[in-house]
């Protein structure tokens, strides 16, 4: 029996989706019942309707601890994809327990229910950058004295309970994949780009990242839990890129004028921090930090040579996942 945390989400989704071609003991944990619906319509788009009645939903929260010990009754595999995604430093103590705490039920239970592997999928956050601003690659460790966000500390707090499990004879799998281009989930980040295009877009930041297609996430996380390869993490980054390019790709794909004025430094320094100001009023929420100020300034290069080699993975170029993804959108 394989049990999925994150299943409601983009790659947790599209992860379902793959196991339910060739697996028949797949149970998924959920907080809204709604989102189900959003993962059953997504089955029915890739006409895989029938499919979806393959999985078994249970009611739970990864910081909940009774209702997780009833969803790993029979578990031998899991995948962990579930996680918060925030900025924004008053979230940090929910990402904390989200992140953290839940990653660490998952570990301990785990081991008490004697999984066979766990797949744990976390974040190029956690991957620190090379002094001599050479390729990154999996050998790159965590740097605690730099400017760290909230997200990527407690992804990392994460990555290390995942860790610890290995230590305490979990075999695990960690990857670490860039920013997640995919089709089905308007909600998710980084479907971003795709509606800020849509709406008309002029600026463009100068920095860049590295991105992945959601199928190659999915063939990554299915081939490290199927293959004899324990306690290792994985790059997973197909291209990397400058945000005017994936810009300019995505506004192509959409048949939208494509952004064409640079953002400047002191563009960005004063954005963000105009952005902490309104914070300050009620039920406004962070959307410019200074340290993802800084982030759309610079652009650190990730090697996924060891995802290629190991896990076998062929990327799919950041073109086609853009088109791919272009012409199955409805705003």
């Amino acid at each position: 029996m394989i049990l999925v945390t994150g299943g409601t989400g983009l790659i947790g989704a599209h992860l379902l989706l793959e196991l339910s071609l060739k697996e028949d003991g797949i149970r998924a944990i959920y907080r809204n019942k709604t989102k189900i619906d959003a993962v059953k319509t997504f089955f029915n788009k890739e006409g895989a309707i029938r499919r979806f009645e393959k999985i078994e939903w249970v009611e739970a929260d990864i910081t909940d601890i009774p209702a997780l010990q009833n969803a790993f009754i029979g578990i031998e595999k899991v995948y962990h994809c579930a996680g918060l995604i925030s900025f924004d430093p008053k979230d940090y103590h929910l990402l904390r327990k989200t992140n953290i705490e839940g990653t660490s039920n998952m570990v301990n239970l785990c081991i008490a229910h004697n999984v066979h592997k766990l797949c744990y999928l976390s974040s190029i956050a956690t991957l620190g950058n090379k002094i001599d601003n050479k390729t990154v690659d999996e050998d790159v460790y965590w740097n605690p004295e730099a400017e760290n966000n909230v997200y990527a500390i407690t992804k990392y707090g994460a990555e290390m309970q995942a860790w610890r499990g290995t230590q305490e004879g979990l075999p695990t799998v960690i990857l670490n994949p860039g920013v997640v281009f995919g089709e089905g989930f308007q909600e998710a980040p980084s479907s971003g780009f795709f509606k800020k295009v849509q709406k008309g877009l002029s600026f463009y930041p100068p920095g860049g990242t590295g991105f992945v297609d959601v199928k190659n996430v999915v063939e990554a996380l299915v081939s490290g839990m199927d293959t004899p390869i324990c306690n290792e993490r994985f790059i997973l980054v197909g291209e990397n890129a400058t945000y005017q390019d994936v810009l300019l790709k995505i506004a192509l794909a959409l048949n939208k004028k494509p952004p064409h004025k640079k953002i400047k430094p002191w563009q960005l320094a004063l954005f963000w921090r105009l952005d902490w100001f309104l914070s300050f009023f009620p039920g406004r929420k962070r959307k410019l930090t200074r340290n993802a100020a800084h982030a759309l300034l610079s652009q650190t290069l990730y090697s996924n040579d060891k995802a290629k080699k190991k896990l076998n993975l062929q990327f799919t170029p950041l073109e086609t996942t853009i088109q791919r993804i272009a012409k199955k959108l409805t705003f």
